[in-house]
Parts: C-alpha cells; structure tokens; sequence
C-alpha cells in the first residue's frame, strides 16, 4: 500500500470557494468539557483501550439545523434533552435519527420509531441503497449491528462481533477477557476458568467503552451490498458478509477510526479520528489529509487529536474537528480550506446535508422531540 500525506495547513484558508449549505449536526452533549476530562482519564487506561471502564449515565443532548455561509455557522433551529442523539442518514425524502437505544425515520408517510432490546449507545444509522424501507444500525454497545425494515420495525439482518471472531476485550488491569451472550458458551468457559464476561440480559448488563471487543463506530453498504464497519479498537474498517458473517480487513493502521464508508464506486472513506486525519483509499494507494498542525486547538487536549466523522460533499469533505470545535471544508483539488467555528459546549457528532428533498425539517423535528 502506498501512502501520500498532505498537511491542510498548507493549503490556502478561503471563505469563498463554496455555496451556502444547510446541514443537520447531532449533538451527543451539551457538556463537551466533560467528555474531554474522560477521554484525557481514559488515556491511563491499563488495558490502553480508550474510553469509559465503568458505564456512565446517558448524556442529554440535541438536534442542531445549522447554515453554512462565508466562513459562519448559523442556527437555524436547535432542540434539546434528548437522549444522545448520534447518528444521522438522510436518502431522497427520508431521514434518520438514532438516539441512544431508539431510532426515528421521517418519510412523506410520517414518523416511525423502532427499538430493539440489544441496542445501546447506537453510533450510526445508513438507508439500504436499493431498499427505501432498510436501515442498518449500529449498536456500539454491544458490538452488534442490525438490519430494519423501518415501517414495520421488522428485523430483516443481524451480526454480532463476538460471534464472529472478535470476542476479546479487556478488563480493568488490562487482561484478556473473552465476550459471549451464549450461556452455553459461558458454562463451557466457566468449566475450563475461562476469565469471561456474560452479557444474559441487555436490558441489566452493559459494558463500558473500553470492555467492548469491536467498539463499532459506522456501519454502511458497501457496493456488492455487503457492509462497513469501523472499529474503534482494532483500528480499522472490516467489510462483513452478510450471508456468513465473515469479515476481512479494507484497512488498517487507524487510530479510534469514525467514518468507514464509500465516497465513489472505487473509493473508500475513514476519519483517523485519534490522528486528525482524512484517509481515502484508492486501489493501493491511500491519501492522508492532516489537520494536526491547525490552530484553534482546546489547549487541554495538548497534542491529542480528535476528528470525530466526515462526508464527502461534491468535489469537497466536511469534516468534524471536536478539539478545535469547528467543522472543516476541505477542497483537495484546489488545496484550500475554511474552518468555521461552533458553539464551545456542542460535542458534534454526526452530520448530513439538507437538500429540500427532506420533510419540512422544523416540523418533523417537532414530531421527533414528541416521540423522544
């Protein structure tokens, strides 16, 4: 493989090389001074996993309908007290919205809203490119992804890592601690002092960030229809069968990776999330997009990086940089930027573009804070 790094620093900052743009912005929190004092704890994890090792209380955050114009950001529409609101997808005159164990789609017909009992701390929801009724959602919690069908709430796919391979997380002093559902699984561990965890109950067990195996953070459809997924962990982007639940890596190498999904037919997206960088891969060849050397930069993070997700827009990428609080435009061709600043206490999660092709987005997001 083939690597070619390119600093955005060194690129001209210009707030005139692209059009006004609507977007919506997920906000896990309103508290994101507190979510870097965990990250920063997290980093003396003695397993070195990043993240929570005990479960933490679910944030309460909101749905931000902002404007991008000359180099601002306006709110146009915000609500709030919502159950960490984090993944987004948006598909002809559909969208989506997860919550923390709940997902809401908004069509012509109305809003539905589904659930299942093993989703927690759902990261990501992505329509089905050739089926309008499907969903596919990450269930980060427990290392699990599923396939819906939305107006139904009809479960059409599931997968679980730790049924395929990927079942080793670590405990507390870093040790070896295998993952299972199957309590036939589990009393043959216990048998031979198999060091375990056993989650038998979704809606009593959880495990924290740093206990989850995979720690799937995007799902997405791949062109032959298989799917994406990134884990956080491992540091990188799988693509799983969905007939045998084999996986194989599409790359590797990443830091706590977001993103993970195809921009164009022969491309593939990720946002080394740890690194603050942009990856995308083209045959055997990956073009890395810096934003370490950017300024603007929380001063307690010090030399961490955190690029939480990215999209690509036409010829551009938007990219969300949470240590900097801003979102980024990227212009590869041209090598310019803007970095537009938003509110200090937004922890911005997920993003999609609002075309005029979504229901009229302040009344759905009435209905959803109804339904919520």
């Amino acid at each position: 493989m083939k690597f070619e790094k390119q600093q955005i620093s060194e690129w001209s900052r210009n707030t005139d090389f692209y059009p006004q743009v609507d977007l919506l912005l997920s906000i896990k929190s309103f508290d994101l001074a507190a979510i870097r004092k965990r990250y920063l704890a997290s980093r003396q994890n003695k397993s070195g996993k990043g993240g929570s090792v005990e479960r933490r209380a679910v944030s309460l955050g909101g749905l931000a309908k902002v404007r991008l114009h000359q180099g601002q950001i306006e709110t146009l529409n915000l609500i709030g007290d919502l159950k960490e609101p984090r993944g987004l997808s948006s598909g002809g005159d559909r969208l989506a919205i997860s919550l923390e164990n709940r997902v809401i789609v908004l069509d012509q017909k109305g809003l539905h809203s589904f659930s299942d009992p093993w989703f927690s701390y759902i990261h990501t929801v992505a329509f089905h490119p050739d089926y309008e009724d499907r969903v596919l959602v990450s269930s980060s919690g427990f290392d699990a992804l599923f396939e819906y069908e939305y107006p139904s709430a009809k479960k059409t796919w599931e997968w679980f890592a730790w049924e395929h391979g990927l079942n080793k997380a670590h405990g507390a002093q870093g040790q070896t601690v295998l993952l299972s559902r199957d309590a036939e699984q589990v009393k043959q561990w216990q048998s031979e002092q198999v060091e375990h965890i056993h989650i038998a109950d979704p809606q009593k067990d959880h495990l924290p960030t740093a206990q989850r195996a995979a720690f799937i953070n995007t799902a997405s459809y791949h062109k032959d229809g298989n799917i994406l997924a990134t884990l956080f962990h491992e540091g990188s982007v799988r693509k799983i069968n969905r007939n045998n639940g084999e996986s194989g890596i599409e790359m590797k190498g990443l830091k706590n990776p977001h993103g993970g999904f195809q921009v164009k037919a022969e491309e593939l997206l990720a946002t080394n999330t740890g690194c603050g960088e942009l990856w995308i891969k083209k045959e055997d060849q990956i073009t890395i997009y810096s934003g370490n050397n950017l300024s603007n930069k929380a001063k307690e993070m010090g030399a961490a990086e955190w690029w939480q997700n990215a999209i690509p827009w036409g010829a551009f990428f938007i990219v969300i940089d949470s240590n900097r609080n801003s979102l980024l435009i990227l212009d590869p061709q041209e090598k310019q930027y803007d970095q537009l600043v938003f509110d200090a206490n937004w922890a911005v999660q997920d993003l999609v573009l609002l075309k005029g092709q979504e229901p009229e987005i302040e009344a759905a997001l009435k209905a959803f804070q109804q339904e919520a």
